[in-house]
């Protein structure tokens, strides 16, 4: 997949409205903002706000840039499913969107589950890949990319699909763990397990020979 000009402006469009909405709040907002939680979902760092409201949204704009870069880049991108371009595309930019905009909302006195909202971002997005992962073909920059998946279709297809499964159901997980707080140690267990099971798998895979 090709990732139009329009594309990729739109996205680096939709990084800055925060910057917009901060620079309408700008009298409202504390001279030093909260921009970071800890694991127990408290507020533990604190940044002026012209870095929040410019700073961030300047700081993701390089990084989507990049990642658009490496998309557009990638030798195999005819092998990448449209549909999971498309959704890691708009990753940073709604990202951007979510934390700056909830960050506006704790430095105003309002009440924000940091935690929550994240982890419902992530598993969602969890989801949405893992329905995508087993149809995308070998790429370098989608799927899971390990020694043993590159240097044999059929090891990247089993491997995938294994992952794909994992994902979706690690992201239902990660969704339930933020609506109802099991653990915050949960999102830790859930990335370890979606990632070194796939992993395992396509060593073994690779060890048979496939």
């Amino acid at each position: 997949m090709k990732i139009s000009k329009k594309w990729s402006i739109a996205t680096i469009a939709v990084i800055w409205i925060p910057c917009l909405i901060g620079i309408l709040l700008w009298g409202q907002l504390p001279q030093q903002v909260p921009t970071h939680w800890n694991i127990h979902n408290e507020i533990d760092g604190w940044s002026p706000k012209w870095m929040l409201v410019f700073g961030m949204p300047a700081f993701m704009t390089v990084m989507q840039i990049f990642v658009l870069f490496m998309y557009q880049n990638d030798p195999k991108k005819k092998n990448i499913s449209k549909k999971l371009m498309g959704l890691m595309s708009w990753f940073i930019p709604a990202m951007t969107l979510v934390m700056v905009l909830l960050s506006y909302g704790a430095a105003m006195g309002l009440s924000v589950d940091m935690g929550m909202a994240v982890s419902i971002f992530i598993g969602l997005l969890m989801i949405g890949m893992g329905n995508y992962l087993p149809k995308s073909r070998q790429s370098y920059t989608m799927g899971v990319k390990l020694p043993w998946t590159l240097n044999s279709e059929e090891n990247w297809n089993r491997t995938n699909r294994l992952a794909g499964w994992l994902w979706a159901v690690g992201g239902v997980l990660l969704i339930l763990n933020g609506i109802f707080t099991v653990s915050p140690y949960m999102v830790f267990v859930i990335l370890i397990v979606i990632s070194g099971v796939p992993a395992a798998y396509s060593y073994f895979l690779y060890r048979k020979g496939i």
